[in-house]
């Protein structure tokens, strides 16, 4: 007799002729899979929290998910990727759902730009820059297209590429948003998405929302995520850098410069007759285009605490200061003839107390900026985040919390990412990979390059790779820690290669990588984004090449600050934090190569530190147990063995 959904354990599913294999033909139960679903289900049941390393080719999506729905708890899923959030929703999700007949209400939410706008649409669709024929077709498209979208959510829409800047005109974000003043409330497909999610059982957003939304109350909209029994992190090694950047705050020449749009709009629209304020509008449009130029005459990037005192700063800084401050006095007499008018004017007020914030910075924070030549950001970050991200995640709050990711521990340890985020008290779990890393994939750490510092080494680096590439007939990712070295890099190869190059930076990445897998023998040059979140099996990936150890620049200002911390406590700042960070993100590039049971292939890490460097064993031990070789003849005969 079947046994009902409440009836069932992770093992009625997953183990050896377990359900699953109704709906996945071939299925094979894994045990590492079942042993990570059978502890998640014995912590959901005595309300435990636990941070697992679930290494490649377990299948870590099926072995928290089992288990969640079979608790008929309401669960949270946070992942780091659109990509992985959409394959969980559409694929994962329902096949879990289906497998267990649990019939669970389903969301999926993303950040309010992933939704069209009608309010927008229809608001620019009247004014004449998008009189063109061409653009006057695609808004009609897209108003025809969001009137009978159950979503909203632009990825639908394909006449506009994804990243295309003509979204902005059609999405809105927490700036420009009227929240329910909007005429088009009721119809709003954000208000919507997260409607539903209050009533689903199974939510699914990224780390991004969650983090920005944890208040959980906004202008507008009340309550975005509901209570919740269990939340998930999936691709937890990206929680530190993205809360680093939400409990920061930040303000660019952009912002600026399309609230004075905005201002002026709203201005013509809602208060025709006060048209001095466009005056002030103007002049602080060259103040702040003025202020750019100031801050072009230091470094590119840097500590505000070291260029603050510069006279022509200080002067530059006082006029932002007297125009903004003129403006605001305007804005605020204007802000009850309209609701466009009101909502220019809150965001005049939140961009004022940053800048009087970053001006005005403490000693747990790091103020910074960067500059080019079209604009600048000045912004604040802390310089810790573990007091900050527990508070976020109060455990009163939830049955379980689980975080887990394929990299969360370096050389056997997890106190790096626990230490981070200030959940050293949570139990640690590691998980080994089905694969047999020894005969499926060579690890080759060339003895004849020079030290990556060398002048010599570009061109002895391309020599290299040329020689890897022709033996695998290309199929290749080589992926750099910085832009210098992959031009270089490209500039040698295309010279000497027949095969096809994709280059990062010549299309938007998901292109790239529709290109790479329909293209013969192709090689892929990439830096930090193709590190992670990439998943290409079979053929056409034999060779993954990595130029040098990935440590981050200790320029970086809330980076360094960071290890000076360390120091000054009496830690080691390249020991505690430098090479558990660096292992982290290699374990990731190396990854990239074997991502089933059948793949095969060579990984190449150019770098001599890994063989000259005492920390160079940590570095090894950490990545999966593969063959090992340091002649290049070795490396070309495995080459062989495995076309």
């Amino acid at each position: 007799m079947a046994k009902l959904a409440s009836e069932l354990m992770v093992d009625d599913v997953l183990g050896e002729g377990g359900i699953i294999k109704q709906y996945i033909p071939g299925f094979q139960a894994r045990k590492s899979q079942l042993a990570m679903a059978q502890l998640i289900q014995k912590s959901i049941a005595e309300r435990d929290c636990d941070v697992i390393e679930a290494s490649t080719g377990i299948g870590k999506s099926f072995a928290y998910l089992v288990p969640a729905f079979l608790s008929n708890s309401k669960i949270l899923i946070s992942t780091g990727t659109k990509n992985l959030q959409d394959q969980l929703f559409k694929k994962d999700i329902p096949l879990i759902n289906k497998t267990i007949v649990s019939g669970k209400q389903l969301a999926l939410l993303k950040g309010r730009s992933n939704y069209c706008c009608t309010f927008r649409i229809n608001k620019f669709r009247q004014q004449r820059r998008f009189q063109t024929r061409q653009l006057v077709q695609v808004f009609d498209a897209l108003k025809s297209w969001s009137e009978t979208s159950s979503t909203g959510d632009i990825s639908e829409f394909s006449d506009i590429p994804e990243n295309d800047s003509l979204w902005f005109y059609a999405t809105s974000n927490a700036d420009n948003c009227l929240g329910n003043e909007c005429p088009d409330f009721k119809s709003c497909f954000v208000f919507k998405a997260r409607r539903k999610a209050q009533d689903a059982d199974v939510i699914v957003i990224n780390h991004h929302l969650f983090f920005s939304d944890q208040a959980l109350k906004e202008e507008g909209f009340g309550e975005l995520l509901p209570e919740v029994d269990v939340l998930i992190f999936d691709e937890a090694h990206q929680l530190p850098d993205v809360a680093s950047h939400f409990f920061g705050r930040s303000l660019t020449m952009r912002q600026y410069e399309l609230l004075m749009k905005d201002i002026i709009e709203a201005q013509i629209i809602e208060a025709r007759d006060s048209k001095d304020i466009q005056e002030v509008c103007i002049l602080n449009q060259k103040t702040i285009a003025d202020f750019r130029l100031v801050l072009g005459k230091f470094s590119a990037k840097g500590e505000w605490r070291h260029i603050q005192h510069a006279p022509d700063i200080k002067t530059a800084i006082d006029e932002l200061c007297q125009v903004m401050s003129t403006l605001l006095k305007q804005l605020e007499v204007l802000k009850a003839r309209g609701k466009e008018l009101a909502l220019c004017f809150t965001r005049l007020e939140a961009l004022n107390q940053i800048f009087n914030d970053f001006l005005l910075s403490k000693s747990s924070e790091v103020t910074w900026y960067e500059w080019n030549d079209r604009s600048f950001r000045l912004m604040i970050s802390p310089v810790e985040i573990a007091d900050q991200f527990r508070k976020q995640i109060d455990r009163s709050l939830y049955k379980s919390i689980f975080f887990t990711s394929a990299t969360l521990s370096s050389n056997g340890s997890f106190d790096y990412f626990t230490r981070r985020l200030g959940i050293e008290d949570m139990q640690c779990s590691n998980f080994i990979s089905p694969f047999d890393y020894q005969k499926q994939a060579l690890l080759y750490l060339p003895e004849t390059l020079p030290d990556p510092s060398d002048d010599n080494f570009a061109e002895a680096f391309a020599n290299e790779c040329c020689e890897l590439i022709n033996a695998t007939r290309g199929n290749c990712f080589i992926l750099f820690t910085s832009y210098r070295m992959l031009k270089l890099t490209s500039k040698i190869l295309s010279r000497r290669l027949k095969n096809k190059l994709f280059i990062q930076g010549e299309q938007q990445r998901s292109e790239l990588m529709n290109a790479y897998l329909k293209t013969p023998n192709p090689i892929l040059l990439g830096t930090s984004s193709f590190w992670e979140g990439v998943d290409v099996k079979g053929d056409k990936l034999k060779l993954v090449i990595i130029d040098k150890l990935p440590f981050k620049s200790p320029g970086d200002p809330v980076y360094k600050r960071r290890l000076q911390r360390v120091t000054e406590s009496g830690g080691n700042a390249f020991k505690d934090v430098q090479i558990p960070e660096a292992t982290i993100s290699l374990r990731q590039g190396v990854g990239r190569l074997i991502r089933d049971i059948n793949d095969t292939g060579i990984v190449m890490i150019a770098d001599k530190r890994l063989q000259t460097k005492s920390y160079g064993k940590d570095f090894i031990s950490s990545l999966p147990d593969m063959s090992r070789c340091s002649k290049l003849q070795q490396a070309l005969e495995f080459a062989a063995s495995i076309k």
